[in-house]
C-alpha cells in the first residue's frame, strides 16, 4: 500500500500552490500571507503524518486532525478564505488514523465543520429550480459528500490493511506448522520403518557372527539377509521422506511374521476379517508395525500370537505374547 501513501501525499499539492500563489502576489496583504503561513502549515502536518502512515498510533492521528482542524478553523472563519475542500485533509486522517467508532465521529465532525458555514450563509440548502432540480444540490453538498466518503474510504482502507497483515502472520504461522508438521511425520514414519528393520539387522548379524565362528555355512545366508534388510531400510526411508509410504495390513502380517520367527519368536496369525475399512487399514498397519517391533525388541518371548478382526465397521488388532508382560496387548483400535 506505498502507492496509496505517496497519492496522498500528492493530493495537498494544489493547497501548496495556492499557497505559493498568494506569496507571489503583489501587493501582498497582511491577510494573504497570513492565510499562505496556515496553507504551509497545513501542508506540513499533512505530509509529516502520510510520510509513514502504518503502523500509525491514535495519539498521532489526534494529534495531527487537532493540529489541522484548528488551522483549517483559523483560515475558514477568521482569515476569510473560501476553500471549504481543505477539510478534506483532516478527514483522511481522521478515517485512517482512528479507530472504529472513533474514525466515523471523526469524519462526521469534520463534515458538520465544513457545513457550518454553509448552513450559516443559508447555502447549504438552495431553493428549487423549477428548470433544474437537481441544481437544489448545490456545491456544499458535493463538499460533504466528498468529506464523508473519503474519511470512510480511509477506514475501509485501514481494515484492509489490519486485514492483510493478520493474512500474512497466519500464512506465515501456517507455513511453519506445516513444517513442524512435517518433522513430526517423518520422525514418526521413521521410528516406525526403521525399528523393526534395525532390529531384525541386529539380530541376523548376531547370529552370523556365531554361525560364523562355528564355521557353519549358513553364516553366509544369514548376511545376505543382512544386506537384503540394510537395502529395504534405504528404501523405507527413501519412501518416508517423500511421503510415498502406505503402509497394508497384508504387508505388514507377511513382515511381522518374518521379523519374529528371525528373532527365535514363534508367531501364530488368527485373521478373521475378510475386509477392512480403508480408514482404518494404515493406523492398524502403523501399530501392528510399532506391536511386533517392541516384542523383538523388549519381550524376550518365545511366542507370540498376532490376532485381527473387522464387523460392522470396527477393526481390532491384538498382539499377545509371554514374555515380559505375558497375556499383554499391545494394542487395540476400535
Amino acid at each position: 500500500m506505498i502507492w496509496l501513501a505517496t497519492v496522498i501525499r500528492v493530493a495537498i499539492a494544489p493547497v501548496l500552490l495556492g499557497a505559493l500563489a498568494l506569496l507571489a502576489n503583489s501587493p501582498r496583504a497582511p491577510t494573504d500571507l497570513a492565510v499562505a503561513a496556515g496553507l504551509v502549515l497545513l501542508v506540513t502536518i499533512h505530509v509529516l503524518y502520510w510520510w509513514r502512515p502504518w503502523p500509525s498510533g491514535d495519539r498521532r492521528a489526534a494529534a495531527a486532525l487537532a493540529g489541522m482542524v484548528v488551522i483549517n478553523f483559523v483560515l475558514l472563519n477568521l482569515l476569510g478564505l473560501a476553500e471549504p475542500l481543505v477539510w478534506l485533509y483532516p478527514a483522511l486522517i481522521a478515517g485512517f488514523g482512528l479507530r472504529v467508532p472513533a474514525a466515523a465521529v471523526g469524519v462526521a465532525l469534520t463534515a458538520l465543520a465544513a457545513a457550518a458555514p454553509l448552513a450559516l450563509e443559508g447555502s447549504l440548502i438552495p431553493p428549487i429550480d423549477p428548470v433544474n432540480p437537481a441544481a437544489a444540490l448545490g456545491p456544499s453538498h458535493s463538499v460533504l459528500l466528498s468529506i464523508v466518503l473519503a474519511g470512510l474510504g480511509m477506514t475501509a482502507v485501514r481494515q484492509l490493511i489490519a486485514v492483510n497483515a493478520d493474512l500474512h502472520a497466519t500464512r506465515a504461522e501456517l507455513a511453519d506448522l506445516a513444517v513442524a508438521g512435517e518433522r513430526e511425520r517423518l520422525a514418526r514414519e521413521l521410528h516406525d520403518l526403521l525399528g523393526r528393520t534395525l532390529s531384525l539387522i541386529a539380530v541376523k548379524a548376531e547370529l552370523a557372527s556365531r554361525l560364523s565362528a562355528q564355521a557353519d555355512p549358513s553364516a553366509t545366508t544369514e548376511l545376505a539377509d543382512v544386506q537384503l534388510l540394510a537395502r529395504q531400510a534405504v528404501r523405507d526411508v527413501r519412501e518416508a521422506v517423500t511421503g510415498a509410504h502406505v503402509p497394508t495390513i497384508h504387508a505388514e502380517l507377511d513382515a511381522a511374521r518374518v521379523a519374529l520367527r528371525t528373532a527365535g519368536i514363534a508367531v501364530s496369525v488368527d485373521t478373521s476379517a475378510t475386509s477392512i475399512e480403508p480408514a482404518h487399514e494404515t493406523t492398524i498397519a502403523w501399530a501392528l508395525r510399532e506391536a511386533v517391533t517392541n516384542v523383538v525388541k523388549h519381550s524376550g518371548a518365545r511366542t507370540c500370537r498376532i490376532s485381527l478382526a473387522a464387523t460392522d465397521g470396527c477393526t481390532a488388532l491384538e498382539v499377545c505374547d509371554d514374555g515380559n508382560a505375558p497375556g499383554a496387548c499391545a494394542a487395540r483400535c476400535p
